[in-house]
């Protein structure tokens, strides 16, 4: 069933992880009945254009605002400006400032400038790396949200 949000607490029960909500749905068949309790999903402020980055591969210019080095098709680095729009675990959401598929520096920033030529390295996310593996600038892919 598809229904309309009026009302959301904006407190969560720490103790059961629920949150109060009134939601309108038409219910022509009577499956719902009043005082009942429902498991629900809810698309809340849907981005389909948003992209998750680790938080490490974000940094800030001395005006505070966030930025991210990316490698090009000609592996050279480039600066991209960026709008971020919350954290999400250990990831930033990007609203706006990197396409889905580019590659963007995760670790090794420091050592490189924008227009420097770099090896790409893929970036394992969680988890140990491999035995003899060392860690180098990683550009992955930016994902969709």
């Amino acid at each position: 069933l598809e229904g309309a949000l009026q009302f959301r607490d904006i407190t969560v029960d720490p103790t059961t992880g629920s949150v109060n909500l009134r939601i309108v749905f038409p219910n022509p068949k009577g499956y719902l009945l009043p005082g009942m309790f429902v498991r629900a999903v809810l698309e809340e402020g849907v981005n389909p254009k948003a992209l998750l980055v680790p938080q490490q591969a974000v940094s800030r210019n001395p005006k505070g605002d966030p930025f991210a080095l990316i490698v090009d098709a000609e592996d050279k680095v480039r600066q991209r400006m960026l709008t971020l729009d919350r954290a999400i675990g250990d990831a930033w959401l990007v609203s706006s400032g990197l396409a889905p598929g580019d590659r963007v520096i995760v670790e090794g920033m420091q050592r490189v400038r924008p227009g420097a030529s770099v090896k790409v390295v893929p970036f394992e996310t969680g988890g140990e790396k491999k035995r003899g593996e060392s860690k180098n600038a990683s550009p992955p892919p930016a994902k969709s949200n």
